[in-house]
């Protein structure tokens, strides 16, 4: 999201021809936070900070907790070659900066403002989670370092 949470930043999917957030597949010894924070770097070229509401951490030798995400969904996802079931972990994040460049997974990449989240071209539950996140911005307000 923008500094001031009235924008998001999303990218058009080329194999979906859609707009979604961010995302992609967790790689071997990373956590679901910092392939959120990959991904999001990779498909946008920006930096963020992620968010969260969590009051109670923990951090010692060998255990941690991990940031509560903006909302877990369990989706069947439709590919040209059949379903993919995705565990998606999705977090409420704000951009470093505006810039932006789409990679190769992408067919653009753009600033939306709430307004315009029912022209979207795009899945429903994601233009609900995308609305929730934009009424959950000031709730989360923690930055994950």
């Amino acid at each position: 999201m923008s500094e001031d949470g009235k924008k998001v930043l999303l990218v058009k999917h080329k194999k979906l021809g859609v707009w979604i957030y961010p995302g992609g597949h967790i790689e071997e010894n990373e956590s679901p936070l910092e392939c959120a924070i990959r991904e999001s770097v990779e498909e946008t070229g920006s930096s963020f900070e992620v968010l969260s509401t969590d009051s109670f951490s923990v951090i010692e030798e060998g255990a941690k907790s991990l940031p509560k995400p903006l909302v877990i969904m369990d989706e069947i996802v439709p590919y040209a070659t059949g379903t993919h079931e995705h565990f998606d972990m999705i977090y409420l994040g704000v951009a470093k900066n505006d810039e932006f460049h789409r990679n190769e997974e992408s067919s653009d990449c753009r600033w939306f403002d709430y307004d315009h989240i029912n022209d979207l071209k795009t899945f429903n539950n994601v233009r609900q989670i995308i609305r929730f996140g934009f009424n959950s911005f000031e709730a989360f307000h923690n930055p994950i370092h």
